[in-house]
């Protein structure tokens, strides 16, 4: 048999992924109407399918109504073929979760990070993998691939260099580590771009073409989509939104400068600022970050002077920054997520945008819609996992066969 050229190879690739996206798309769809959402002849449509269900990706789930003539079969993804992987090395904990090949999560495992060493982070995630697909009795081989959303600076490189400066990390090649441990394709990627990717995937109907996704928590950024795709930057490292400068020679960074957006909104920032007014106030809840900023905040509800002198400066360097956005960017939605991001949208989104109203331009700000992330904390993790898919049907379900130890039972 003569072999394929490489455009012939690469066209019945293309038309592989792009039948397989409409279905996936689609949930339930026949032949006839893949042709016509894709506008593939009814011949490739035919064969394709063919090959995607003697490959076990598609299964045909029944037939659809008739009102004379054939009956059309309807084509699904089989979702016992793979399994995807995401998870957040975050500032304060580890999560991993396990989703099925719609992005619906089955799983997760979160454990608390003492200390940001590489060694306790890969440990983290190993375990986690482990405790999941024992609890859910899924073998390696089904498991597509892992996703991880990382702070700091990503270069992309065979090891997967991570530079996070909050931990020292300058950098560490986190991708090759964790090549020691899993057979499966992995993909490390900075958390707010995961996250901004995991909001364009999570809501029905065409995406917002240019959005903005804030995430607030220990570390301060933002996942830029621009045109209906990810801003990455010359270098990839786009988004160090909580590195701008708001006031000149300001307070300390963690970065080692000064004046950054990060250091007036981000929660050391804030609790920072809180010991300096009140060294002995009962919000101080030492080593628990998400502990002492609920506290601060519930007692900011509930009419606390000291608390609403500390939330209000926030909220206005908070509102000045998003209006940056606004002026810079002209986002058509702007995601308030992060998990200090979630406990401040849930009270103050009126008056945040009245202070973003305050520093916006009229013609940017009319086009701009701000909402609170409904994705939770699962936000990083689930575009994580969203790597992989697309991975998966780029190479349209080429499953890793590559052995990967079992997990302990």
């Amino acid at each position: 048999m003569r072999a394929l050229n490489p455009t012939a190879r690469d066209l019945r690739r293309i038309n592989r992924r792009t039948i397989l996206q409409a279905i996936h798309a689609e949930n339930s769809i026949s032949r006839l109407e893949l042709g016509q959402r894709t506008g593939l002849s009814i011949g490739t449509v035919t064969n394709v399918v063919a090959e995607l269900l003697l490959e076990g990706i598609v299964l045909e789930s029944g037939f659809e109504a008739s009102e004379g003539g054939r009956r059309r079969a309807i084509l699904t993804l089989n979702l016992q073929y793979g399994y995807l992987l995401g998870g957040e090395i975050g500032e304060t904990d580890v999560i991993v979760e396990l989703f099925d090949l719609t992005l619906k999560k089955i799983g997760e495992i979160r454990q608390s990070l003492e200390h940001g060493e590489p060694s306790q982070v890969i440990e983290y995630v190993v375990s986690g993998v482990k405790s999941l697909l024992t609890s859910s009795r899924i073998a390696p081989e089904k498991i597509l691939g892992l996703g991880l959303g990382v702070p700091g600076i990503i270069e992309y490189t065979e090891s997967g260099e991570v530079a996070a400066p909050a931990w020292n990390w300058a950098p560490v090649p986190l991708k090759a580590m964790l090549r020691e441990h899993f057979a499966f394709p992995l993909h490390v990627e900075n958390g707010s771009k995961m996250m901004a990717v995991a909001e364009m995937w999570s809501r029905s109907g065409p995406p917002p073409e240019n959005m903005a996704v804030v995430n607030i928590g220990t570390g301060v950024s933002v996942g830029i989509i621009s045109q209906g795709k990810l801003y990455r930057g010359a270098t990839n490292s786009a988004g160090e939104w909580g590195h701008t400068v708001v006031v000149l020679d300001g307070r300390p960074c963690r970065c080692g400068r000064r004046g950054c957006l990060e250091a007036y909104i981000g929660a050391p920032g804030i609790i920072q600022r809180l010991r300096e007014i009140d060294h002995d106030s009962p919000f101080l809840q030492p080593g628990d970050e998400i502990q002492t900023l609920s506290l601060l905040i519930a007692a900011d509800r509930q009419g606390n002077d000291l608390a609403r002198q500390i939330m209000r400066e926030t909220f206005r360097y908070l509102g000045a920054g998003i209006a940056n956005l606004v002026n810079l960017f002209n986002p058509q939605r702007i995601v308030l997520g992060g998990w200090l991001g979630l406990l401040i949208g849930e009270y103050m989104l009126p008056e945040l945008q009245q202070i973003i109203a305050q520093y916006s331009l009229p013609q940017p700000l009319k086009a701009a819609h701000l909402v609170i992330s409904q994705l939770k904390r699962d936000s990083v993790s689930m575009g994580a996992a969203s790597l992989v898919l697309e991975n998966f049907f780029v190479n349209v379900g080429a499953l890793n066969t590559s052995t990967w130890p079992t997990p302990a039972q």
